[in-house]
């Protein structure tokens, strides 16, 4: 009850703000990505990283938690997924193959959700999905430091490590959907005789 009296708008929290900064950022690590600047990019990734685990610690630890961030936070971590597999794909890091499985995944929850809740269903995040975005936050900035030059000429086994790290995810990814389709088809049949 102290909580609401706050008289704090939903929106207007710290996590928020930090999980818009990481939307913003997004952008400027693809383009970094293209350019061929693989060093700077890596920065810009390990930023998207922490700041990943930074809106979900403060949320937690100053009780911040809000509506529309439980809404945006995944929508910013698959944002971020899917930008930079694309943009690993397009300078010839990563294969075709992550970028569709990642983005059809996606395409199919968002269209679930949309059919079901027409917008967001307000689901917590599962186990699978907090592991899938780790092992891609782990794999993803190893892929890009294996393309600096000293790295790819003198340690191609980073690539490799690298490559294992976002298959796992990359597989994470899928059951982590699979997992949140069932969350959608069981709780709308939960609220259905309501409505």
């Amino acid at each position: 009850m102290t909580e609401t009296a706050r008289q704090r708008p939903d929106w207007q929290t710290w996590p928020n703000l930090i999980t818009l900064f990481r939307l913003l950022l997004i952008p400027v690590f693809v383009l970094l990505v293209v350019a061929r600047h693989p060093g700077w990019a890596l920065v810009a990734l390990v930023v998207i990283g922490v700041s990943d685990w930074a809106d979900g610690f403060v949320a937690r630890r100053f009780d911040q938690g809000s509506k529309l961030g439980k809404a945006i936070d995944p929508v910013a971590d698959r944002l971020a997924i899917i930008a930079i597999v694309l943009s690993l794909v397009l300078v010839g890091l990563l294969p075709l193959f992550v970028v569709i499985v990642v983005v059809a995944v996606d395409l199919v929850l968002a269209v679930l959700s949309s059919a079901l809740f027409h917008g967001n269903p307000d689901l917590d995040v599962t186990w699978t999905g907090k592991i899938r975005s780790a092992l891609l936050f782990v794999g993803l900035p190893v892929l890009l430091f294996s393309a600096v030059h000293t790295v790819d000429e003198n340690a191609p086994w980073v690539r490799i490590v690298a490559l294992v790290f976002v298959y796992l995810g990359t597989a994470g990814h899928v059951l982590a959907g699979a997992q949140y389709a069932v969350a959608m088809v069981r709780k709308r049949r939960a609220v259905a005789p309501a409505a």
